[in-house]
């Protein structure tokens, strides 16, 4: 009777353990998980351990979509989780870092391991950064891709808890910029560098103020491209600056420094002009022209009015680096400059389309705003007024037109001479 009982709970034990198999490897139904109306996707985020941001601890992941949606759910996919960013860690609501162990195609963005679940705590619309990097990406043209990171509107579930409205975004890399693939027997290299603060100002030798993200830290050091071209943007005199065979323009993609530009400026992006921002180039290939460096626009909430402590940002400042200013200094560009300006203002930089944008964004995340506003409702915190989503989109409007009446005066008045 012992053996007996023995090998019935040994069977059970078996059963139950298939049983959880089975069920983690499964999409929990919506019922199950969520008391409301769903209208965004959920993503349902379980970590085996606290997550924090020094190392990545095991998860697991599960997408779930609303009711009547097109297939394209998760059953259980595992990976490792980090908390996301630097000063956004100071809030309750964090930002995470997921890396996959295989990759995915999640809501018909491209396939990858690696997906970033942003926040946007300092920004009440939740839409900054999915509105900047979709205008930038907007601007590319035949043979010439304007790079940032698509994007999609979420929910996440943390642990068993709803946490929120997220944005699922692309992670900035090599597979996305298109780059070729590290070859540890190449002597030159695919490079992405971040400016991690402000003295990236291009204004000095050397590289103080960057981080290397290609190649991969952890294969070496090489900062020898970022290092030749800071030194030629500080140092070089003019006549050397603008020779039209070996100047700046044949060192730097000019038509995407002036759309980049113009994104910093239109978004009054504070901190996108000699921080955050990403300097990418291919590798260069023998017989053939150096690739030239072009940029890669991140971090935009703090952006459209607010400042990265969400303090209220006047529409009337000019934005601008050492890079920028010498470009500007040059008659040539500024007439490009201009007249790029004008283009864009008569279509994807209209106070109509840019309004558009922000309307169909707010319709996108319907009740979900709401949701999110009492998940996280407090008397305190960074902002200086007590803005919720409806008067942080009001407010973006308005800014909105203030800023590209400014700029249209601004930008006329410094190209003119």
């Amino acid at each position: 009777m012992t053996k007996f009982l023995l090998l019935l709970t040994t069977l059970l034990l078996l059963a139950v353990e298939a049983w959880a198999a089975e069920a983690s490897s499964t999409p929990p139904t919506r019922a199950a998980l969520t008391n409301f109306e769903q209208n965004l996707p959920i993503v349902f985020l379980d970590a085996t351990e606290p997550i924090v941001s020094e190392r990545k601890v095991p998860c697991t992941v599960h997408l779930v979509l609303p009711s009547g949606s097109a297939p394209g759910g998760t059953g259980a996919l595992t990976g490792v989780v980090r908390f996301h960013g630097a000063s956004s860690q100071r809030y309750a609501k964090k930002s995470f870092g997921i890396t996959l162990d295989s990759p995915v195609r999640w809501l018909g963005l491209r396939e990858s391991g690696h997906w970033v679940l942003m926040a946007a705590t300092v920004d009440r619309s939740l839409m900054r950064h999915k509105l900047s990097y979709d205008l930038f990406r907007a601007l590319s043209i035949s043979n010439a891709p304007r790079y940032a990171a698509a994007s999609r509107f979420i929910e996440v579930n943390l642990n068993g808890k709803y946490h929120g409205a997220y944005l699922l975004m692309e992670r900035v890399d090599r597979a996305m910029l298109q780059l070729r693939r590290y070859d540890s027997n190449a002597l030159h290299h695919s490079v992405i560098y971040k400016a991690e603060d402000h003295v990236a100002n291009f204004d000095r030798l050397g590289h103080a103020g960057w981080e290397q993200r290609e190649p991969e830290i952890v294969t070496g050091e090489y900062w020898g491209p970022l290092d030749r071209f800071n030194r030629f943007a500080s140092s070089t005199k003019d006549p050397e600056f603008f020779d039209a065979a070996k100047g700046i323009a044949a060192r730097l993609d000019l038509e995407n420094a002036i759309d980049f530009h113009l994104l910093v400026l239109l978004t009054s992006n504070m901190d996108g002009i000699d921080k955050n921002l990403m300097l990418a180039r291919d590798e260069p290939l023998t017989n053939a022209p150096v690739p030239r460096f072009f940029f890669v626009p991140w971090d935009y909430d703090a952006t459209f009015g607010r400042n990265w402590e969400a303090s209220r940002v006047e529409p009337t400042a000019w934005l601008s680096n050492h890079l920028f200013d010498r470009l500007l200094g040059d008659a040539a560009y500024r007439k490009k400059f201009a007249a790029r300006w004008q283009q864009l203002r008569a279509r994807e930089f209209s106070v109509p389309a840019i309004h558009n944008m922000i309307d169909e964004n707010a319709r996108t995340l319907g009740a979900a705003t709401k949701r999110n506003e009492t998940r996280w409702r407090t008397l305190t915190g960074p902002y200086p007024d007590r803005l919720g989503f409806e008067e942080d989109v009001a407010q973006m409007k308005e800014w909105v037109a203030a800023r590209v009446k400014w700029l249209d005066q601004e930008i006329e008045r410094r190209t003119s001479q």
